[in-house]
């Protein structure tokens, strides 16, 4: 019964042929499109790649600096307090000077303040490494 519908009417017959042949170019502008619309798909996830890349980069750099920075600045300054403190005994030791007991005490106890804001930096430190371990993409912010 088929064959004897494409016999009677060899325009149907035409007409499907030259519509399968002519519908590729039809879909050809909605192809183009698509294929541009992936390209700005790929560029834009690109730059938002290497946008990515750069803000991990300065977090690193952060971390980095603050850790390095904290442990300056602790060591620093409890060196110079213990120098302080031992300068102050000698010259009570030696009775060179008009030292006293007192002064001695004020340079231990400012010592002793450094020392504890010393853990405040250790923490800042501590706290520096853990954030260069999110920069460097370990565990979860």
């Amino acid at each position: 019964n088929q064959a004897g519908n494409t016999i009677i009417n060899p325009g149907k017959m035409i007409a499907s042929a030259i519509g399968s042949l002519t519908q590729p170019l039809f879909y050809r502008g909605a192809n183009i499109a698509r294929l541009k619309i992936a390209k700005a798909q790929q560029a834009e996830a690109m730059l938002s790649f290497e946008q990515a890349i750069l803000n991990a980069g300065a977090d690193v750099s952060d971390a980095l600096s603050l850790y390095q920075s904290a442990e300056d600045k602790r060591m620093k300054q409890i060196n110079s307090l213990e120098k302080s403190v031992e300068y102050t005994q000698e010259l009570l030791t030696l009775g060179t000077s008009n030292t006293n007991y007192l002064e001695v005490l004020t340079a231990q106890q400012s010592l002793l303040n450094a020392q504890l804001s010393g853990i405040s930096d250790e923490f800042q430190r501590l706290q520096a490494v853990v954030n260069l371990y999110h920069a460097l993409g370990g565990g979860t912010k």
